[in-house]
């Protein structure tokens, strides 16, 4: 237990130093809206010229509240813990360390290390069993009552606001660069949570199984099941080979079928983890 509490500790540290700078280097002097309270904050901030990191913090309290009942109060005391740091961290980087905020003239590279910087933030942070308010915990919300991911849940509760914003600055390309943020920001934490696909799972449709089975097994050293199935058009039964290989061994498979059969079906699907001899755990 103390062991995975450090390491939460440490995941939601980290993500909190990178979101902050993602916000106070790139995001908020852009005037680019990743969604979201934040989304809001920034559109204060700049209207009104109020302290970002301040207003985030205010404006998230009924939604901490809601995140609290909903997923308890271990998950209510990281989540209150990283807004109030992510809020003071934010304006201690913009106070501070001003001179290496980015030129915000160049909405596009804003717009890139922004997203992936804030996605990468926010991930370390999700992964450690913490939040940081706002729509991060709608997404959560909706990612536990729907097959939606995290970052897709948030993608969506954001939509709304980033074209708001673009009416609210008259800067309709601001709606364009913050969706490319947005987007960014999204994959990045689905990638830290979930982790990309880095194996292949491959299902075969041959009419020489036992020859393509023995090629593999012998050539790449990767174990193949076959699966008794039947081919409903010509109403026969063979034998459907499957098998896991990397990402890196998908053309040498390919090549292997081709040449033992031209006419094999060959459909390659991602996978996510493979717990078992011939892969390291993700």
């Amino acid at each position: 237990m103390k062991l995975k509490m450090s390491k939460d500790i440490i995941l939601i540290s980290a993500g909190i130093i990178i979101v902050s700078a993602s916000y106070a280097f790139f995001i908020v002097p852009a005037k680019l809206i990743p969604g979201g309270i934040s989304g809001i904050s920034i559109i204060l901030h700049h209207i009104f010229q109020t302290p970002f990191g301040i207003v985030m913090l205010v404006i998230n309290i009924p939604l901490l509240i809601v995140g609290i009942k909903v997923f308890g109060k271990m998950f209510g005391i990281r989540t209150v813990i990283a807004t109030i740091a992510v809020s003071f961290v934010t304006d201690g980087f913009a106070y501070f360390l001003k001179p290496l905020v980015f030129d915000n003239n160049n909405l596009l590279l804003s717009s890139v290390y922004g997203g992936a910087f804030l996605g990468i933030g926010l991930g370390l942070i999700f992964k450690g069993r913490g939040s940081t308010g706002g729509s991060d915990i709608a997404g959560r919300i909706m990612n536990r009552y729907t097959s939606l991911s995290v970052g897709y849940s948030i993608l969506l509760v954001d939509a709304v606001i980033i074209i708001l914003s673009g009416f609210v600055f008259k800067n309709y390309e601001l709606i364009l660069y913050s969706f490319i943020t947005l987007f960014l920001s999204s994959k990045a934490i689905d990638i830290i949570l979930e982790g990309r696909d880095y194996a292949r799972g491959v299902m075969i449709f041959t009419s020489k199984p036992e020859l393509i089975a023995n090629a593999v097994l012998k050539e790449m050293n990767r174990g193949v099941t076959g699966l008794m199935s039947k081919g409903m058009y010509t109403n026969k039964e063979r034998t459907t080979l499957y098998c896991v290989v990397s990402r890196r061994e998908i053309a040498r498979l390919t090549d292997i079928v081709r040449s033992n059969d031209e006419d094999a079906f060959i459909v390659v699907e991602n996978v996510y983890e493979v717990l078992g001899r011939g892969f390291r755990r993700r």
